[in-house]
């Protein structure tokens, strides 16, 4: 029998020369022609000793390894196997001899090579010449294949339009800084930004420069970090920064508003400038537990969006209020859906009177959700109820409560001039808003001149096509429209004679100071006068003193609404009022 004849399991993926070279060892035949047959698969194989040193070798084993046999027959595999797999080596030896049985791996091997060879390996005890122990080893070059697969691998964790890195590399690195981190007490940042207002130039320009202006964006936040740091795309507009060894929440931050001054310089793109600017949330790895990707990554998202909140083009850093914020709006939120249903929406009517006798001459309806854990503020379930959708239908039911109510004290002799609503953007902007309104006058069999709608600057502003031609449609039914927050939102006042608007309200933010500020008393008269010159009735929010009231009456405001005369009440304590004549109907 040859020293090489051995029977050993090959995987099922091997090549066939690999194959064709196992099956020869198996099948009785010459030394000769075993070691033709191993030198034509160009395969691995060794006899070693219990310590590794090569016994006897095939010449195919010396041309694969570009080794000399006569050094070949003096090494050891510990010689011919690359030094960060030695460890792996030794335990297979290890294996080999304490189970006997054979044991595979992938090893890397330099022999004499100037290049590294990958080969899959199979080893197993044998018994040599007088009861001696020896390992027979058979390998198969898969180098190419390894190279492959490395290829794929990279570019499994690369994003293709930009270059960067994208989740799936994310993972791995933040997963390593993490080991770093809690073995050695070294701290990192994670930044999740995204760009405010992509989608605008995707919609405007095209994708083509949507495309381009994010290539531009990964290489301006590459320019401003360390190459020890790392920078990925999770998907559309959005990247992350993984800021390692960071001293500080202020060495962070600095970074942070090194990114968002960057991005808020002009790109040139499609021989036009586009400027566009960031929101940015950091997290820190002392700031979450347990410390995870997904942990460190919800809390960057959460001051990222607190970064929009207070206005975008900025960074947040995270604090555990904001998560707890989170969980209370979700609660919020889902118990949202149960309070329509159960009818826990209903609507208070602040009197709306003239500022020198203080005579009521109209309502506005205002929503207030009285939840059995204590009643939500309308600042916290009016935004959510537009993110959600549910404003349509609040809105909706609003609009026919408050007209219904209207019709209701009509018949019971107690006679409002108007009931104002206010209209929220979203609202505003569906497709059966206006069919809404007309039937809730409809139903109520309520004039369309005694329903106000409120309606603010930057809703009549986003879109004013559309929204003139609703207007007129609103006006064509008799509606009345007042401008909400006057002063709050758009900057030009060529609006107030496109639109066929009715009265403007004054913000309160400006009535609460005119009586201390020459600058705000000096913006009141303004929007005064301007109200004046236009033809346009005009409103005070926010009355709060006497003082403010007179001074507004002195300057020919027209009404005023506010806790000086009363705050919105609900349906039975405004008939109580006026039946105790604490409020007073104007005639």
């Amino acid at each position: 029998m040859s020293a090489f004849d051995f029977d050993l399991e090959l995987p099922a993926a091997w090549p066939r020369g690999a194959i064709a070279a196992q099956k020869a060892v198996r099948e009785p035949s010459s030394a000769r022609d075993l070691q033709s047959m191993l030198s034509t698969s160009g395969a691995l194989a060794l006899h070693v000793d219990p310590n590794g040193r090569v016994l006897e070798a095939s010449e195919s084993s010396a041309v694969l390894l570009a080794f000399p046999m006569e050094h070949l027959l003096q090494a050891s595999l510990g010689d011919l196997v690359a030094s960060d797999h030695r460890d792996i080596l030794a335990g297979l030896l290890a294996n080999a001899w304490t189970r006997s049985s054979a044991r595979h791996a992938r090893l890397r091997f330099t022999g004499g090579l100037s290049e590294s060879r990958w080969l899959e390996v199979t080893i197993r005890p044998a018994s040599g010449a007088e009861g001696s122990r020896r390992l027979i080893i058979f390998g198969y070059d898969i180098t190419e294949w390894v190279r492959a697969e490395q290829l794929l691998l990279e570019e499994a964790f690369v994003d293709p339009l930009t270059g960067l890195g994208n989740r799936g590399r994310l993972r791995q690195v933040v997963s390593e800084r993490i080991l770093t981190a809690v073995r050695h007490d070294t701290p990192f940042a994670l930044a999740l930004l995204d760009l405010d207002g992509f989608k605008r130039i995707n919609d405007t320009l095209g994708h083509d420069v949507g495309d381009a202006l994010l290539k531009e964006v990964a290489a301006r936040l590459q320019s401003c970090v360390r190459p020890a740091d790392t920078v990925a795309r999770m998907g559309g507009d959005e990247f992350v920064v993984l800021l390692t060894s960071v001293s500080s929440e202020t060495a962070a931050s600095a970074v942070a508003e090194r990114i968002v001054h960057s991005l808020r310089k002009p790109f040139t793109l499609a021989d036009c400038q586009v400027r566009i600017t960031t929101s940015l949330g950091l997290a820190f790895s002392g700031n979450t537990q347990p410390l995870s990707e997904s942990s460190l990554l919800k809390h960057a998202d959460l001051a990222m969006y607190e970064a929009k909140a207070q206005g975008k083009n900025r960074h947040s850093i995270y604090t555990p209020l904001m998560e707890r914020q989170q969980r209370e709006q979700f609660a919020i939120e889902q118990d949202m859906f149960d309070a329509v249903q159960n009818g826990e929406f209903t609507l208070h009517y602040q009197p709306i009177f003239v500022p020198k006798s203080g005579e009521v001459l109209g309502l506005e309806a205002l929503m207030r959700w009285e939840r059995p854990g204590g009643n939500v503020p309308p600042l916290e379930f009016i935004p959510l109820a537009e993110h959600n959708g549910l404003i349509n239908l609040l809105g909706d039911w609003a609009l026919r409560s408050a007209c219904q109510q209207l019709r209701c004290w009509d018949m019971a002799g107690k006679y409002f001039d108007y009931v104002s609503v206010n209209v929220s953007p979203v609202q505003f902007r569906h497709p059966a808003f206006v069919d809404g309104v007309r039937q809730a006058l409809a139903a109520s069999g309520l004039e369309g001149s005694r329903l106000v709608l409120e309606i603010t600057e930057g809703t009549l502003m986003t879109d004013p096509e559309h929204a003139g031609k609703l207007l007129n449609e609103l006006c064509g039914y008799g509606v009345r429209i007042a401008v909400d927050d006057f002063g709050t939102g758009y900057s030009s006042l060529a609006y107030l004679q496109r639109f066929p608007l009715q009265a403007l309200k004054i913000d309160r933010s400006f009535v609460a100071e005119m009586h201390d500020s020459q600058h705000g008393r000096t913006i009141v008269l303004a929007v005064l006068s301007l109200a004046r010159e236009l033809g346009l009735i005009s409103i005070a929010e926010g009355v709060e003193t006497q003082a403010q009231c007179d001074l507004l009456a002195e300057n020919g405001c027209d009404y005023a609404q506010g806790w000086l005369r009363s705050p919105a009440l609900p349906t039975l304590e405004l008939e109580r009022r006026l039946d105790a004549g604490i409020l007073t109907l104007h005639r």
